[in-house]
């Protein structure tokens, strides 16, 4: 072979192994899932993302059952996420295949926007019961989240 050809493929003298270059995938990049929840510091947040600030795959949407502290919630995956509907910064409407995720609340911009870049994994919904403190009137709050499926009996 001549050089020219080593040195643009790599070959010859010095060059690291194929099985060394294809190795192991360094991990040390990969996102973890660490979501800021509300025993951590006791603060509400309506929405937030993965501490690495990349592009997510899925986003948990998650509301409180009537008069509890229990979650419920639906994690969708952004592929399936077709439009992102919104009337001011008080309601946003998020248009999956087999559902409208109906989110109600104040400030509501900034989630909107950050939900077209795929930037959340979370958005929950504000309860009394789970945190103390009111969000003062200028963060984003969600103060209801309604899922809307489509009646399967006119069908």
């Amino acid at each position: 072979m001549s050089d020219d050809f080593e040195q643009a493929f790599g070959g010859g003298r010095g060059a690291r192994p194929f099985t060394d270059r294809v190795g192991r995938a360094d991990t040390s990049h990969q996102p973890t899932e660490q979501r800021i929840q509300p025993s951590e510091d006791g603060i509400y947040r309506a929405y937030g993302s993965l501490a690495t600030g990349e592009i997510g795959e899925t986003c948990d949407v998650q509301r409180w059952l009537d008069g509890t502290d229990t979650p419920e919630g639906i994690e969708f995956q952004y592929r399936f996420l077709m439009q992102i509907g919104y009337v001011g910064e008080e309601e946003i409407r998020l248009f999956l295949p087999d559902c409208i995720i109906v989110l109600a609340g104040k400030n509501l911009r900034d989630l909107r926007k950050k939900l077209a870049r795929r930037q959340l994994s979370f958005i929950q919904q504000y309860s009394g019961r789970v945190w103390s403190e009111r969000p003062s009137s200028k963060s984003p709050i969600v103060e209801s989240i309604k899922v809307v499926r489509p009646d399967r009996a006119d069908r």
